[in-house]
C-alpha cells in the first residue's frame, strides 16, 4: 500500500463508503429512516473529499473542514439525540476502516490517526452546535411556559405561589440539562469517554423530568377545560403496565412499595400507561406524606366489571375537613412538609373519570390512609 492509498481508496471508494455508512445509519438510527437521503448524506461527502485531500498531502496538516452544518441539520430537522450523532460519525469512521481494509496492504499509521481525529473533530463540532440549538429551543419552551403562566396569573389568586413552583420546576431540569450539555461540549474530543455516557443519561433525565412536568400541566389544563386527554385504549395488563413503571424507580424507593394482587394478570380494555401515570402519582403522595420508615401498599383486585386499585400508606390522617378539597386544581394540605404545583390528584381523578371510572379517599388515624380507583374492565362505547 503506497503512502497516498489511503486517500486514493476514499476518492475511489467515497460513493460505496456513503451506501454502506447508510445502510448501517438506517439499520441503527430508526430516526434516521424517515429522512430524505439529502438530509442523511448532509455534508459527509464533503468531509470524505476534505479528508482525502488531507491524506494526499505531503505537509501533513490537519484536516481542513467544519462539521457544524451537520450538526445543525440534525438539530433542525430530525428526531436526533446527542448520543445518536455521535453513533452516526463512529460507524462512519467503522465503515471508512472496514473498506480501507479491504485492500492490499495495511493503513500507515499516521494515515489511521488522521482519519481518527477527522472523525473526532467532526463529532465535536457537530454535537456543540447540535447542543447549542436544543438549549436555545428549551428556552423557548420556558418562555411559551412563561407565556401561559401570565394568563393564568390574571384569573387565579394563587398565582404567586404557583408562578414561583412552576418557574423552578421547569427551569431546574432545563437547566441541569444546559449544563450537562457545556460539559460535554468540553469533552467530546473523546467520543469513547465514559464521561459522554454518563452525561448523556443525565440529560436524558432532566429533560424527561421536565417534559413529565409540561405534560402533567398540559392534561390538567385540558381537564378543567372540559377537554378529555387524549387516551389509547387497548386490551392490555395493567398489573404488569404498573410493575414497569415501578423498575424506572430508585432501589431504595422500589423497596418501600409493596404489591398485592388477587390475580396474576389485571387485563382490561383501557389506555394502561395513562392509567399508570395516575397509580405513581398516588405512589409518589404516600411516599412524600407517609411514615418515613412506612411501607406503601399497592393492591389490585379484578371483578368482572371493574378492577379496584387502592394506595395505602400509614403516617398522619388527611383532616376531614381537608377530604372534598383534595382534588380540587392547585390545592394542597396544610401540612408543611407539602411540596408541589396542587396539580397531581386533579390528574388522577381526570384520568380515571375518563374512563368511566371514580376515586374515594379513606383516611384515619388507626387505619392510614388509602386512595381508592374503580376503573371498569371495559365498556361497550369503548368496544365499539
Amino acid at each position: 500500500m503506497s503512502t497516498n492509498s489511503a486517500a486514493t481508496i476514499i476518492q475511489a471508494r467515497k460513493q460505496e463508503i456513503l451506501d454502506r455508512w447508510i445502510a448501517r445509519v438506517f439499520k441503527q438510527i430508526p430516526e434516521a429512516r424517515d429522512q430524505p437521503l439529502p438530509i442523511i448524506r448532509n455534508s459527509v461527502p464533503d468531509l470524505l473529499d476534505a479528508l482525502a485531500d488531507t491524506l494526499a498531502s505531503d505537509d501533513n496538516r490537519d484536516v481542513v473542514f467544519e462539521s457544524y452544518k451537520h450538526g445543525r441539520e440534525r438539530a433542525n430537522y430530525t428526531e436526533y439525540t446527542v448520543d445518536q450523532i455521535i453513533r452516526e460519525y463512529r460507524l462512519l469512521k467503522e465503515t471508512i476502516f472496514a473498506i480501507t481494509d479491504e485492500e492490499e496492504g495495511q493503513l500507515k499509521t499516521w494515515e489511521r490517526d488522521g482519519i481518527m481525529y477527522a472523525i473526532d473533530q467532526a463529532v465535536e463540532q457537530a454535537s456543540g452546535v447540535f447542543s447549542r440549538i436544543h438549549t436555545e429551543k428549551n428556552q423557548q419552551a420556558i418562555e411559551k411556559a412563561e407565556e401561559l403562566i401570565d394568563e393564568l396569573e390574571a384569573r387565579d389568586d394563587l398565582r404567586d405561589q404557583f408562578i414561583a413552583t412552576l418557574s423552578h420546576d421547569i427551569r431546574t431540569p432545563l437547566g441541569n440539562a444546559k449544563q450537562l450539555v457545556e460539559l460535554l461540549e468540553r469533552r467530546l474530543a473523546s467520543p469513547e469517554d465514559s464521561f459522554i455516557s454518563k452525561a448523556l443519561q443525565g440529560i436524558k433525565i432532566s429533560a424527561e423530568q421536565g417534559n413529565n412536568l409540561i405534560n402533567t400541566l398540559m392534561d390538567v389544563n385540558l381537564i378543567q377545560s372540559g377537554n378529555p386527554i387524549p387516551l389509547k385504549k387497548v386490551e392490555s395488563d395493567l398489573l404488569e403496565e404498573v410493575r414497569s413503571s415501578l423498575k424506572g424507580l430508585k432501589p431504595a424507593v422500589r423497596n418501600l412499595i409493596k404489591i398485592e394482587s388477587t390475580q396474576d394478570q389485571i387485563v382490561g380494555y383501557w389506555d394502561a400507561p395513562t392509567i399508570s401515570r395516575a397509580v405513581d402519582n398516588l405512589i409518589s403522595n404516600a411516599i412524600k406524606y407517609g411514615s418515613q420508615e412506612g411501607i406503601v401498599t399497592l393492591s389490585f383486585k379484578q371483578t368482572e366489571q371493574k378492577t379496584i386499585v387502592q394506595v395505602h400508606n400509614v403516617g398522619n390522617p388527611i383532616p376531614d375537613e381537608e377530604l372534598d378539597k383534595l382534588f380540587d386544581l392547585y390545592y394542597r394540605t396544610e401540612d408543611i412538609n407539602a411540596q408541589g404545583w396542587g396539580l397531581g390528584l386533579t390528574l388522577v381523578k381526570g384520568i380515571v373519570e375518563m374512563h368511566n371510572g371514580s376515586v374515594e379517599v379513606n383516611s384515619d388515624t388507626d387505619r392510614g390512609t388509602t386512595f381508592i380507583l374503580h376503573i371498569p374492565n371495559t365498556s361497550e362505547s369503548d368496544a365499539q
